[in-house]
């Protein structure tokens, strides 16, 4: 990663009248790739600032021996905060995608502890509850897909303040990490606790949805019928929400769902998209703990129709954007 940053930025000074010249020849005066490069640039610097900050941190901690201390975490919550703060005004201010969330929406994030729940369109939306919620002065975590813990500011500055980092398919292991970590929450956290999972488990793709569905038919057949309708999103997979809600009585489910990314999913899909005329548009439901059934069986059913009305919605503005 510091190499990748130091090549990113000494570069600059070949790469920018190039990727102008290819943006004017092209015939994209305002300039996309330059835009995106620019922005990858700042994510390299970022990274490589947690990287080079991490053992200074760590050793700030008595070489380790005290990271989860009060102080130790607020330096790495302030370091966390600094990079996603910085790289949501670069995509406003670069690439036209600044959050938009409703006065409604607003009220619904709070009071504290919650769960928050959302779909994964694309790798970008991963960060929009953090950066909602860090702005309300929120503890954030993560349950985080393994395959990330290859960034190493993720896997030394999220890992530290309590995000997990589950495999994707060893169920057990999953289910074993994302329980230690939720029962830590509100000892450490209390009502300033949000923490963020994908139900889903990746990212949606029309392929990777036919073959959800064919593995469901194969092991719960009626799921797969309740689902078999879905278009725009996956089966939800309870396990790991359903562990969120144990472990954290006291927490409130928040759904938050976006407009905006579902045609950015890679950084040539970016590039055909910015400067955006629109921002991210983000809704936020607040669902009582009340109304989430504490048994099993009742509290799929209740995903699986909080998944339907996802996809209702998704559907419906799809066929008749705003």
């Amino acid at each position: 990663m510091l190499a990748a940053t130091a090549v990113a930025v000494g570069a600059l000074p070949v790469a920018v009248p190039g990727l102008v010249a290819v943006d004017l020849l092209t015939g994209r005066p305002r300039l996309p790739r330059l835009r995106v490069y620019l922005f990858v640039c700042q994510y390299l610097i970022n990274d490589s600032v947690e990287i080079v900050a991490a053992p200074i941190l760590w050793a700030r901690a008595g070489f380790g021996a005290r990271l989860d201390s009060a102080p130790s975490l607020r330096r790495h919550r302030a370091l966390q905060w600094w990079s996603v703060e910085l790289l949501a005004r670069r995509a406003d201010r670069l690439l036209g995608l600044g959050i938009e969330l409703d006065g409604e929406s607003v009220a619904a994030l709070e009071p504290g502890p919650v769960i928050v729940v959302g779909r994964h369109a694309s790798p970008f939306d991963a960060s929009l509850a953090g950066v909602v919620y860090g702005r309300a002065g929120y503890a954030v975590r993560g349950v985080i897909m393994a395959e990330l813990l290859t960034d190493p500011g993720f896997d030394l500055i999220y890992g530290r303040l309590g995000s997990v980092f589950v495999p994707r398919d060893d169920g057990p292991a999953a289910r074993a990490a994302i329980d230690a970590m939720a029962r830590s929450v509100e000892a450490n956290d209390g009502d300033r606790a949000a923490v963020v999972v994908f139900p889903e488990g990746r990212l949606f793709r029309r392929a990777t949805l036919d073959r959800a569905l064919d593995r469901l038919a194969g092991t719960d057949p009626d799921r797969a019928e309740r689902l078999a309708g879905l278009t725009n999103v996956l089966p939800p997979r309870p396990g790991g929400l359903r562990i969120l809600l144990d472990a954290m009585p006291a927490a409130d489910v928040v759904v938050l769902d976006h407009r905006g990314l579902d045609r950015v999913r890679s950084l040539a899909e970016l590039v055909g998209v910015v400067p955006s005329s629109e921002p991210i548009r983000l809704s936020a439901r607040r669902i009582p703990r009340h109304e989430i059934p504490d048994d099993p069986d009742a509290s799929t059913d209740w995903l699986d129709d909080l998944w339907l009305d996802l996809d209702a919605s998704l559907a419906e503005d799809l066929v008749s954007p705003r």
